[in-house]
């Protein structure tokens, strides 16, 4: 999800730049951009939930006695 973000992004952002060039509509390539930063945002989100959060999820194997 997030290589689609970074691609939508890349192709929203130059989209954008060559409409204000050119002096054509931006609407288009504004959805594109925007597209892109929110599959960005939610697949940055989804790899940080199966993360472990911390050293409180780990599991301590003791040694057992022999």
């Amino acid at each position: 999800m997030k290589i689609a973000g970074y691609i939508f992004t890349a192709i929203g952002g130059l989209a954008f730049i060559g409409g204000l060039a050119a002096g054509h509509s931006v609407f288009g390539p504004l959805f594109w951009l925007a597209l892109g930063i929110v599959l960005i945002y939610f697949g940055k989100k989804k790899e940080k939930k199966h993360e472990p959060a911390g050293e409180n999820e780990k599991i301590d194997h003791h040694p057992s006695k022999a």
